[in-house]
């Protein structure tokens, strides 16, 4: 019976790891993001979940810095320049937050001068 449990903590183990590729029933999701911000849903890291699960991505830049798209394995995320949106998980992804510093103009006038 000690070897029947064996085997099935090792079956099991090995099916967490498994990706969603081929009718597998799980996939990973790999969330990062670069300076200026981070990804406060689902977090960042590794996740797993569930073959056609939707998972809410949100990307809040720091002070001073904006959002500009995420990056990486894009193809199932509902709209790649939001910071609030969607992916459907089809498949092992791993994407990335992309942030920057806006940038600004400057436009000095000075009177001319009068003589």
């Amino acid at each position: 019976m000690k070897r029947f449990g064996i085997f099935l903590l090792t079956v099991s183990l090995i099916a967490a790891m498994v990706g969603c590729v081929d009718g597998r029933l799980h996939c990973s999701l790999s969330i990062s993001s670069t300076a200026g911000g981070s990804v406060t849903a689902p977090g960042e890291g590794v996740s797993i979940y569930e073959q056609g699960t939707v998972v809410s991505l949100v990307a809040s830049p720091d002070s001073d810095y904006q959002f500009v798209n995420w990056i990486g394995d894009v193809g199932t995320i509902n709209s790649v320049s939001s910071a609030s949106t969607t992916i459907t998980m089809n498949d092992d992804y791993s994407i990335t937050a992309s942030f920057e510093l806006p940038e600004y103009s400057l436009t000095i006038s000075a009177p001319l001068a009068v003589r």
